[in-house]
């Protein structure tokens, strides 16, 4: 149908050319002109609006659920994470719970192995003391016995075994010296070992104490912070075998040094024990030795005094004969004036009656025989002063000894073996062993 206005408005070749003369033959406002859009590209901003904001729609709804599902994933991740962590908690803390354990009962044993060894080295001193006293009793009864006199100052028997003794004494005193040393050396490895033991074991406890402290935190305790994120290799960290190795060492070290604590007790009462039965058997020979050598003097000096008494005996007839010879030769005194002045008298006669008669040859044989006689006794008195001399001499070297062997037997008696009764060879082998 044709318009009445078509025969007044230019043609135009699409509807666009007829909207812009219509608004133009009105005379619409210049600024009121703009380009109009077609229905088709309204249609299509509108399509592709709708398009977009579906698209938008459609990645937001997916966003969405890949952010549910990856809050899920995460949250799950997180706890199963946590989980695992507290899960290495507690087997960390049973670990380490377990070495603490290990490490306390090896330091309770090696505190009692430094008590049992403190005890042996104590029960050591004690023998090395006892040692004294033997040693200056086996000096003072050489020293005693250097006193013996003469003949009796003689390198016997008992010297030759106190003499052993004092070497035996000197060298068991050097031995125990030296045990004494080497439980001072054990002592000091055990204190050693039983101070690392005790480092480990405060360690340990350290450990415990923050790793029970980290078991117990869960998301709602109190006073969590946000701290950097630690590195995973710090420098002072260590690997679990070497931790492992570590108490492992101690627990080695302290083992042996237990056992070689244990050796050195049991050489230490070997030692004392040995060292005890040497000198106890020692001091028993010279005990012997000393009783033998009594035995000796005693009958040396019963012999003496049986030599002094014949002596005396003898010495005491002797004397007699003496005094008997003397008697005679006084006895002859008479005979001899009684025949010396008839021989005097009748030389007096006169003349021929100096004869060489009977008488006068009797008497000159009487003379001659009493001479004799008293020559003899003469030579048998000097014979027997002689005799006697000797015998007074004997007798002062019979009494000589006798004294030599009353002082031996006094030293050797009563000096020596009451002196080395004050030896308790019970009290060298030290209480409780």
């Amino acid at each position: 149908m044709t318009s009445a206005y078509s025969s007044v408005l230019p043609s135009y070749g699409s509807k666009r050319d007829v909207g812009k003369a219509l608004l133009q033959t009105l005379g619409a406002p210049s600024n009121a002109v703009r380009d109009r859009k077609a229905p088709d590209q309204w249609n299509a901003a509108l399509n592709m609006h709708v398009r977009l904001s579906d698209k938008d729609k459609n990645k937001a709804e997916t966003q969405r659920d890949a952010s549910n599902r990856l809050i899920k994933e995460l949250d799950q991740k997180t706890k199963s994470k946590q989980a695992e962590v507290n899960r290495r908690l507690q087997d960390r803390i049973t670990t380490v719970a377990y070495w603490k354990q290990r490490l306390n009962t090896e330091h309770a044993a090696i505190c009692q192995e430094i008590t049992n060894l403190s005890m042996s080295k104590k029960k050591t001193q004690q023998a090395l003391a006892s040692t004294e006293l033997p040693t200056e009793v086996s000096q003072n009864c050489l020293k005693n016995r250097e006193n013996r006199e003469a003949i009796d100052l003689v390198q016997d028997l008992v010297d030759d075994e106190l003499i052993n003794e004092l070497n035996m004494l000197s060298e068991v005193q050097k031995l125990l010296a030296t045990r004494i040393g080497d439980s001072d050396q054990r002592l000091k490895n055990l204190n050693d070992c039983k101070a690392n033991l005790e480092y480990d074991i405060r360690d340990k406890e350290e450990c415990l104490r923050l790793d029970e402290h980290c078991y117990k935190l869960n998301n709602g305790s109190a006073g969590l912070q946000q701290v950097a994120q630690p590195s995973l290799y710090d420098g002072h960290t260590t690997t679990v075998d070497k931790h492992e190795s570590f108490s492992q060492d101690n627990l080695e070290k302290s083992e042996v040094a237990r056992v070689m604590s244990c050796l050195q007790r049991e050489l230490n009462d070997f030692s004392i024990n040995k060292s005890n039965d040497e000198l106890q058997k020692q001091s028993e020979l010279v005990g012997s030795m000393f009783r033998l050598r009594l035995k000796e003097l005693t009958a040396a000096k019963t012999n003496l005094d049986g030599q002094l008494e014949k002596t005396n005996q003898e010495i005491s007839s002797v004397e007699d004969s003496l005094h008997q010879l003397r008697e005679a030769l006084r006895s002859k005194d008479g005979p001899m004036k009684v025949a010396t002045t008839r021989f005097a008298v009748r030389s007096k006669r006169p003349n021929v009656e100096q004869t060489r008669d009977y008488v006068h040859g009797g008497l000159l044989s009487e003379i001659n025989d009493i001479s004799g006689s008293q020559e003899a006794l003469k030579q048998q008195i000097a014979s027997a002063e002689e005799t006697l001399h000797r015998l007074l001499k004997n007798k002062e070297r019979l009494q000589q000894d006798i004294e030599i062997k009353k002082k031996s037997i006094q030293i050797d008696e009563q000096q020596c073996l009451r002196l080395r009764k004050t030896l308790s060879w019970r009290g060298f082998r030290p209480a409780g062993m």
